[in-house]
């Protein structure tokens, strides 16, 4: 008899084992079916929202991704390439995320950066940076601190200077991948360098100082009272169109680049 009441508690707790696991596995499987239906919104149309989000890390990329020009697969960036990305980062971005390279910098907080702007299966194997003039290392690795910091004893020229980008959009979506929203913008740019009022389609043109587009100064030596954005409209059928491909399984804020493709290039083939 006890035999038989032991034989009917373990069924009755086998029993109750599998409800409650079922019940989990429902629990999770509606949340993921919610977590898809706000990614599925009702159109995978940009929102103003959305291009302004995507603008920004644009701009935050195009301090050195762009000197590519579109052309370099994002998932083979070379080590030296990597933390060269690092250096010409914004100021505004290096005091956000804490990188103080005139006090120092640890290895991991240089590989989560990247992991934060390339994606989390991003590697990366310490390497000194490359001075934006070309002049020697910058951003030393120190493998007895584990640390970056910068020669600024040596290198006593100032500070990297961005570009000059005017951006146009030209079109944009938003599709699902799984478990991941990928956001395409697709932008003509014109380029030109700081202090200067040629302005040229593509960045390999500004530095081959080829293709001219429009010389602002030419046209008005007062343009710099006007909207620049506005001036360089008119010509914008003369820039080169490039997609800029950024993923994330979180918000749009947190996405990082997967690819940064110049469409005029590809169609050269």
């Amino acid at each position: 008899m006890e035999n038989v009441r032991r034989v009917g508690m373990l069924f009755i707790a086998l029993i109750t084992l599998l409800i409650v696991a079922s019940l989990i596995f429902i629990v999770n499987i509606n949340l993921k079916d919610e977590s898809k239906g706000t990614f599925n919104e009702d159109s995978n149309t940009l929102t103003s929202e959305e291009i302004t989000s995507l603008m920004s890390l644009v701009n935050i990329y195009d301090n050195y991704i762009i000197t590519f020009d579109g052309t370099k697969d994002i998932n083979r960036l070379t080590d030296k390439e990597k933390i060269n990305f690092i250096d010409r980062l914004p100021i505004t971005e290096k005091n956000k995320l804490g990188l103080d390279f005139n006090t120092g910098v640890s290895l991991d907080k240089v590989r989560d950066t990247l992991k934060k702007y390339f994606g989390p299966n991003t590697s990366f194997n310490p390497v000194n940076s490359t001075c934006f003039l070309d002049d020697g290392d910058y951003l030393i690795y120190d493998s007895y601190t584990n640390m970056y910091k910068a020669d600024n004893e040596y290198h006593a020229h100032s500070a990297f200077t961005s570009l000059l980008i005017e951006n146009y959009y030209v079109e944009g979506k938003r599709t699902v991948d799984g478990d991941k929203l990928i956001y395409s913008i697709t932008l003509k740019k014109a380029f030109a360098y700081q202090n200067t009022s040629a302005y040229y389609g593509s960045y390999t043109d500004l530095v081959n100082n080829k293709n001219l587009v429009v010389d602002l100064y030419d046209e008005d030596n007062l343009y710099e009272t006007n909207d620049i954005n506005e001036l360089i409209e008119p010509y914008k059928d003369e820039l080169t169109s490039y997609t800029y491909i950024f993923e994330t399984s979180d918000s749009i804020n947190n996405s990082y680049l997967i690819e940064l493709a110049n469409l005029n290039s590809m169609s050269e083939f």
